[in-house]
């Protein structure tokens, strides 16, 4: 199958873009460009009342799939854990923004939280170790590569990028953690089409099932997973509608 995707009737397959800050412009846009559904995102000081009955709006008048997403900067552990217990249950999709170690790791570490963005955010290194990555797989906390980092970074600085999302990559084939690719749009311009994601992902080393995997079936997963997520009274047991 890879290689063979230029040829491929994507018709009938489903994308999503689960990191998106966007309005009804990025809605339309996003439909335009073939994705199934998005998450409109707010950080955790946005997420308000307010949002919601935008939101409300925007699914009216929406002819794909809209999701929820609150996502969390934090100083720390305390900070997130308290951030995460406020956002978990109004929330469809729950993302913490990476970068410093501690917060990486507490965050592969709960299970509350779907999406971990930006591990390698303003390091030299990629972010995560195979402690993190083990404990990444072990509690469906997805790692997210952003590929805004990729297109937005100075070209000087660039092939750093290339080779932390090759490293994350490497290790995510080692330990089966969930890998997402999402856009982190702010205005249509930085949504790209499914077929060129797949196509910048063999840049940096992914296979068309490893990407088409992270733009289709790990998003969908997290949306299966937190619709069910209510109906759950503990871990592995769930109520009968």
């Amino acid at each position: 199958m890879q290689g063979s995707y230029l040829n491929r009737n994507f018709s009938k397959d489903i994308f999503f873009d689960l990191h998106v800050h966007g309005n009804k412009e990025i809605i339309k846009e996003a439909e335009r460009l073939g994705f199934t559904g998005i998450a409109i995102t707010r950080y955790f000081e946005d997420y308000n009342s307010k949002f919601l009955m935008e939101f409300q709006d925007l699914t009216l008048n929406s002819n794909i799939i809209l999701k929820k997403a609150v996502e969390i900067y934090c100083k720390n552990p305390q900070d997130l854990k308290k951030k995460v217990k406020k956002s978990r249950k109004k929330s469809d999709i729950l993302i913490v923004k990476g970068g410093d170690l501690k917060i990486n790791r507490a965050a592969c570490e709960d299970k509350q939280i779907d999406i971990l963005s930006q591990p390698y955010r303003s390091r030299r290194d990629m972010g995560i170790n195979h402690v993190l990555a083990r404990k990444a797989a072990e509690n469906s906390v997805a790692i997210e590569i952003n590929i805004k980092t990729l297109l937005k970074t100075s070209l000087r600085y660039r092939y750093r990028v290339i080779s932390q999302f090759r490293h994350i990559i490497d290790l995510q084939r080692k330990f089966q953690f969930p890998l997402i690719i999402t856009s982190s749009a702010n205005t249509k311009y930085d949504l790209k089409t499914p077929i060129d994601i797949l196509s910048l992902a063999k840049c940096f080393g992914m296979t068309f099932e490893e990407c088409f995997k992270a733009i289709s079936i790990t998003p969908k997963n997290i949306i299966e997973t937190n619709n069910l997520r209510d109906n759950f009274i503990v871990e592995g047991v769930r109520t009968l509608k």
